[in-house]
C-alpha cells in the first residue's frame, strides 16, 4: 500500500460516512477496540523507529547514511499519512457519537489521535534538527507534509462544518470552507461529480509515495481492516459495495424534507470556542 492509496481508502470514508453517521445502529464494541489497538500498535511502532533513527545514522558511515534516510523516510511519510487517517476516521467516529448521543467511539477517536500526534512531533522536530538530513530533504518532506494536511482538511471539511469537530482539522477555516461546499452539494446530483473529482486529484497528487512494508505495513493494513468492520453489514449492497449516501437516507428517513444536511443545533457554539473562528472573538 502506497501514500495514495492510503489517501483514496481515507476519501471512501469520509464520502460514505454518512451511511455510518445516520444508521440506526452504532460501530460495534468490539471493531472499536480492534481499531484502537492497531492505533496504540501503530504508535509504538513509530516511536520506536524514531527514537533509533539518530543513533542509526550517527553510527553508520558516512557513505551509508544517505541510505539509513532513504529508509527512515518511508517512516516519516507514514506518519503523517496516518495522521491523516486519525483525523478523517476520528471525525467520523466522533460525528456518529454526537449523531447517537454517545461517547464510546468519540474517547477512542481522541485516544488514537493523540498517540499519533506524539509521533508527529518527533517527526517535525526530526525535519527541524534531525542530523545529516539536507536542505533538499526537508523541503521535499516538508512540502509533502503540508500536502497531507490540506487534504486531510478537504476530506473532514463536512464533518467538521456540521458536527464542529475543530479538533480534527489542521486548518479549521480551510477545513469549513471544504465542508461549506460538500455539504451545499451533499444531496443533489453534482455530489457524485464533486467527490469522483477528489479521487481523480488524489490520484495526481500522491503518485507512488512508498509506504514501509513489514511489521509497519502488516499493522497499517489491519488498522484498515477494522475501520472497514465498523460499517455495518446493513450498509452494503449483495454486491458488497456500500450503499449511496443518497439511498441510505431516503431508506432510513423517506419522510424528511430533501436537500443537504443542516450543522447541528450546538455547532456554531462550539466552533465559536475557537479565537478567530466563526463565531469567536
Amino acid at each position: 500500500m502506497d501514500l495514495r492509496q492510503v489517501v483514496e481508502l481515507a476519501a471512501l470514508i469520509s464520502a460514505h460516512s454518512p451511511n455510518l453517521i445516520e444508521a440506526q445502529v452504532t460501530p460495534k464494541g468490539e471493531a472499536l477496540a480492534r481499531y484502537r489497538d492497531c492505533s496504540q500498535v501503530r504508535t509504538r511502532n513509530w516511536l520506536a523507529a524514531l527514537n533509533d533513527l539518530p543513533r542509526e545514522l550517527t553510527e553508520a558511515p558516512a557513505a551509508l547514511r544517505q541510505h539509513v534516510w532513504l529508509r527512515a523516510e518511508t517512516t516519516l511519510v507514514d506518519v503523517m499519512a496516518g495522521g491523516l487517517v486519525a483525523r478523517v476516521w476520528g471525525a467520523v467516529l466522533a460525528a456518529a457519537d454526537r449523531s447517537h448521543r454517545t461517547l464510546a467511539a468519540e474517547r477512542i477517536a481522541h485516544g488514537a489521535l493523540a498517540g499519533q500526534l506524539q509521533a508527529q512531533q518527533m517527526v517535525l522536530q526530526m525535519l527541524v534538527d534531525g542530523p545529516h538530513l539536507t536542505l533538499e530533504r526537508v523541503v521535499r518532506l516538508d512540502r509533502l507534509r503540508r500536502k497531507i494536511e490540506r487534504w486531510c482538511d478537504l476530506l473532514v471539511g463536512h464533518l467538521v462544518r456540521r458536527f464542529a469537530l475543530a479538533e480534527f482539522a489542521f486548518d479549521l477555516e480551510r477545513a469549513l470552507d471544504f465542508g461549506e461546499e460538500q455539504l451545499a452539494e451533499s444531496w443533489g446530483p453534482r455530489r457524485h461529480r464533486l467527490w469522483d473529482m477528489y479521487f481523480l486529484c488524489a490520484r495526481s497528487a500522491f503518485p507512488d509515495v512508498r509506504l514501509p512494508s513489514g511489521v509497519q505495513g502488516h499493522w497499517r493494513e489491519q488498522l484498515f481492516q477494522s475501520i472497514l468492520t465498523c460499517f455495518p453489514p446493513e450498509l452494503f449492497l449483495d454486491d458488497g459495495m456500500l450503499k449511496s449516501v443518497r439511498l441510505q437516507r431516503l431508506l432510513n428517513a423517506g419522510s424528511r424534507r430533501e436537500g443537504p444536511p443542516m450543522p447541528g443545533r450546538f455547532a456554531g457554539a462550539r466552533l465559536g470556542r475557537y479565537p478567530g473562528k466563526p463565531g469567536g472573538e
